[in-house]
């Protein structure tokens, strides 16, 4: 009874906040269910949907994500935001409204609530470093200008406005970025900084993420966290409302090594940023050798606290600097591998096809709202010429048949890490997690017919790989490849061009 009553007060409190700071706000929509009572670990699968439509992901959800065990999906900014055709657009803020080209405050709680019946999680991809760099009038309809938002921040509540005699004024952008104080207190990119050493700017932003919690959020993914600094986002986490009886998901964006975000997983997690790059490197190289030990981990975080990832939008709208849905085949072996390794709490990405970097997704003539998303296709990558067109790797056989096979690996560690070679030479990375599940994976652009020791109990296999989550049809049928596995542990089987095949003995005919 009085987590409920604290809950309400702080509930009531944001409210009041948010309209003292003549930010107009709805009751939450009644009926919004409850978040799904999960902690985020090893065990658990993320996906960022990059600039999907509320009522897209609502459908996801339903359909694809909770079905296939996501555990929760990223989804980008909510508030209210410049206008313009570009997908940057949406992390410059002009008010903490819930009104964007994404959808209505009323379709963001409809979605919640779709996906938290689900089973999914809702990660809202929070802006409150700083506000829009510009002046004019946002989608919604909120007039401001740089360093003046009405009824929100005005010039005393930005460091680049403060009095100069105070710690953190900087009126000039980062230049040296390993440097806490230029990092915390200067300007990305022409940004305005806001000044999160002071209580009442962070109690705006605090209203504003608890306004998202009573749509039903689980937690945020705080975009530049790393200039938001780790002390200023703690102080803010610790006005935010209990879900569950626990901290809200805080996933913290720090762009740097280990050192940088090690103090943002005290109270929450930080992304493997070099992962992209080691992956980049091996597909390159047509190899995954660097997987036969636990170096690639090396400089990292804590697993438990880490994100892995192949990709995410900033690595692949700028450069870009990972791998990225045009490389079809290297893109979903690079996600198996991320899947299949225990290291690291994995997300998975999914966002549109672009031939220019900045373009945002397809919009509608009328109302300029994103439109619904349109799969390139529902089982497998494609080449994707059509602009606009999402990659929806949720829906990939391969992605939901490894998510099935790592729920089954569970803790269990990498054993029996070697490569299997063919007869032209080519080396088959392999493994097992447990006595439960084996994955071989194919990093060159031949399939390979060859015998392979998979340790796996004798029996006939249905690969998740291409058959996918539902790869046991019935007890004679697999919708994949089937795999017979002898008395030896031993399988002859052809393993696709880059992919592989994946096993386990709860995927295992009668």
């Amino acid at each position: 009874m009085k987590t409920r009553l604290f809950r309400r007060a702080s509930a009531l409190i944001s409210a009041i906040v948010l309209l003292v700071s003549g930010v107009s706000i709805s009751p939450a929509v009644a009926g919004v269910s409850s978040v799904p009572n999960k902690v985020i670990d090893e065990s658990t699968v993320g996906i960022q949907m990059f600039m999907y439509s509320w009522n897209s992901i609502k459908d996801e959800c339903t359909n694809h994500l909770g079905p296939n065990g996501i555990d929760w999906v990223q989804i980008s900014p909510p508030q209210e935001h410049i206008r313009g055709e570009q997908w940057w657009v949406h992390y410059q803020p002009v008010s903490y409204k819930i009104e964007s080209r994404l959808g209505t405050r009323a379709e963001f709680a409809a979605m919640t609530q779709a996906c938290n019946e689900a089973g999914v999680m809702i990660i809202a991809d929070a802006v409150i470093n700083h506000m829009a760099n510009s002046s004019g009038v946002g989608w919604d309809g909120t007039e401001f200008s740089k360093y003046d938002y009405p009824g929100l921040f005005g010039e005393s509540d930005f460091h680049a406005t403060i009095d100069p005699s105070e710690d953190r004024y900087c009126d000039e952008n980062i230049s040296a970025y390993d440097d806490l104080w230029e990092t915390t207190s200067c300007m990305l990119g022409g940004l305005p900084d806001l000044a999160t050493e002071k209580p009442a700017v962070r109690a705006k932003i605090a209203a504003y993420l608890n306004d998202l919690i009573s749509l039903g959020v689980a937690g945020f993914r705080v975009d530049a966290a790393k200039h938001f600094g780790a002390a200023d986002l703690k102080a803010v986490v610790d006005l935010l409302d209990p879900i569950n009886g626990r901290q809200p998901i805080i996933m913290s964006e720090v762009i740097g090594g280990n050192g940088q975000n090690e103090p943002f997983t005290e109270f929450g997690y930080a992304w493997a940023w070099d992962m992209p790059n080691i992956l980049v490197s091996g597909l390159n190289q047509g190899s995954l050798a660097f997987a036969k030990s636990d170096f690639w981990t090396v400089g990292f975080n804590a697993s438990n606290k880490t994100i892995t990832m192949v990709s995410n939008h900033d690595t692949e709208h700028h450069g870009p600097s990972s791998l990225a849905y045009w490389e079809t085949q290297k893109y979903q072996l690079a996600h198996v591998f991320m899947l299949a390794a225990k290291f690291g709490i994995p997300q998975i990405y999914s966002g549109y096809s672009f031939s220019d970097e900045s373009l945002g997704p397809n919009t509608d003539p009328n109302t300029q709202k994103v439109v619904q998303a349109k799969c390139a296709s529902s089982t497998k990558p494609v080449s994707i010429t059509r602009e606009g067109l999402y990659n929806c790797i949720q829906r990939w056989r391969s992605t939901s048949g490894m998510i099935a096979w790592r729920d089954v690996a569970g803790s269990a560690p990498e054993t029996k890490v070697g490569y299997t070679k063919h007869a032209d030479g080519a080396k088959i990375l392999k493994f097992n997690r447990g006595a439960n599940t084996f994955i071989a994976m194919n990093s060159t652009q031949r399939a390979r017919k060859m015998g392979i020791l998979t340790n796996l109990p004798a029996g006939t296999y249905c690969d998740l790989l291409t058959g996918g989550r539902g790869a046991v049809v019935s007890s004679t049928k697999c919708l994949g490849t089937k795999v017979v596995v002898d008395s030896r542990g031993k399988a002859v089987v052809t393993i696709p061009a880059m992919l592989g095949i994946a096993l386990t003995t709860s995927h295992k005919l009668p």
